[in-house]
């Protein structure tokens, strides 16, 4: 399953991307993230491993300059998570391709791709709420959620490292 959507994501970040820049009137830049998508699914059916942070890179760029140029904030977002995406997906097939024989590999992906999936959900909910909801928290109210925030995510990497082990 992660060799299809490792193939899947990137077509869906660029061509989000593509779709974006070309209806922002942005013919040529679009043409040439149009090529940029075909190399790096031509790297990624070569299985090139140094394509995978060269695309990502270069869809979060892309991302930030249409965020900077006023295209859709949330068409800007979803590729950027989509490119996040094919990311993973690549380097976890990197590392499945070394897996011994003994491992299930099915489990693994399995596993991977609910935690992948689950995740991807929550930021892009996350990222359209923000987008929606309007409203400016004093000081105060932004330190106490940033320690929760940090409360949290340790919380959750010491439930995760002590599950696994």
């Amino acid at each position: 399953m992660t060799r299809i959507l490792r193939f899947v994501f990137p077509i869906l970040s660029v061509g989000l991307q593509v779709a974006v820049y070309y209806s922002g009137s942005l013919v040529w830049p679009s043409l040439g993230l149009l090529f940029f998508g075909v190399l790096w699914l031509v790297g990624l059916a070569l299985r090139r491993d140094w394509v995978l942070p060269i695309g990502l890179f270069v869809a979060f760029g892309v991302a930030a300059i249409g965020l900077f140029l006023d295209l859709s904030t949330l068409l800007m977002i979803l590729s950027a998570i989509f490119a996040l995406l094919a990311w993973d997906l690549g380097e976890f097939h990197t590392r499945l391709r070394k897996a011994s024989p003994e491992d299930d590999i099915s489990r693994l992906e399995r596993t991977h791709l609910l935690r992948l999936i689950l995740l991807a959900l929550a930021g892009g909910t996350l990222s359209a709420l923000s987008l929606s909801l309007r409203f400016t928290p004093s000081f105060e109210l932004l330190v106490i959620l940033m320690f929760f925030a940090v409360w949290g995510i340790g919380r959750m990497v010491n439930w995760l490292l002590n599950r696994e082990s």
